[in-house]
């Protein structure tokens, strides 16, 4: 067992060993409970377990843009606003995480949970059913020393 400096990318790094492990099929929550469910015996197809990230006291906000063409050749910009991420790869400090999103936020034009009086991650999450979250193609790059806690969600298949 590796000793880090960061207990956030020790969690992190575990996340990433379970997904790639439940990958080789193809393509009570604690970060611990979810990763037993990624890599345990049932026949559940489970491939990513979401998770939050938070910078002091608050979950942290991740923003990237996707590109889109709606009934004309010009292409439009979109702005996702998450607080729920996929773990896509380790690199010393710093990890490249996907954004996740409800399918129904990736419809709406103006999603509540994007605004700053209604930007928590409880709004985000609260209601939504968890097989509607889906991955966004959008990945970023973080520095792991700016995180201090991290919460992971039920493991999902995406």
């Amino acid at each position: 067992m590796k000793h880090y400096k960061n207990c956030v990318e020790e969690v992190l790094e575990a996340i990433l060993f379970a997904q790639k492990k439940a990958k080789k099929d193809d393509c009570h929550t604690s970060c611990q409970q979810s990763i037993n469910d990624l890599i345990g015996e049932k026949r559940v197809k489970k491939n990513t377990i979401p998770f939050l990230l938070y910078c002091g006291c608050e979950p942290f906000k991740g923003t990237g843009v996707a590109t889109y063409s709606c009934h004309s050749k010009k292409e439009k910009i979109k702005c996702i606003h998450t607080h729920i991420f996929k773990i896509k790869e380790l690199n010393k400090d710093c990890a490249v995480l996907e954004l996740l999103e409800f399918k129904s936020d990736l419809k709406d034009k103006h999603p509540k949970h994007c605004h700053s009086k209604h930007g928590s991650a409880c709004h985000q999450l609260d209601h939504k059913d968890l097989d509607d979250l889906v991955g966004t193609g959008i990945c970023i790059t973080v520095d792991l020393s700016c995180f201090c806690a991290i919460t992971c969600l039920p493991a999902v298949h995406l």
